[in-house]
């Protein structure tokens, strides 16, 4: 099931972000980023929707959330975890989170000096 929720975000930004190129003059990396940031925020919406149900709707894995953060999606996730009060107060998947964003940073100044 990790799997599958994990494809479906992935292949919906993929293809949200080739529709944004093909009908603006955005790069394919703001478009992306703006994609990606979307379906994430969104992502963790319904997740905490269905965490406040009765329904037997299997959650979104915290994988696949931490996942999607790691791809570009860090600020969607942020906003969305606090517009929402999802995930906040869970220390594992906080520092998983954090792991993330600490991640991305030593990527960005890894590529940075290397291309620079």
């Amino acid at each position: 099931m990790t799997l599958r929720y994990g494809a479906v975000a992935l292949i919906l930004a993929l293809v949200l972000t080739l529709l944004v190129k093909s009908q603006t003059a955005l790069s394919l990396i703001v478009a992306w980023l703006i994609c990606v940031n979307l379906v994430t925020f969104f992502l963790y919406a319904y997740d905490k929707s269905i965490a406040g149900s009765d329904a037997r709707t299997m959650r979104v894995p915290e994988r696949v959330l931490l996942f999607m953060t790691f791809v570009g999606g860090t600020p969607g996730a942020w906003i969305s975890m606090q517009a929402f009060r999802h995930k906040t107060s869970k220390h594992s998947f906080q520092q998983g989170f954090w792991l993330v964003v600490l991640l991305q940073v030593v990527i960005a100044v890894v590529v940075l000096v290397l291309f620079r």
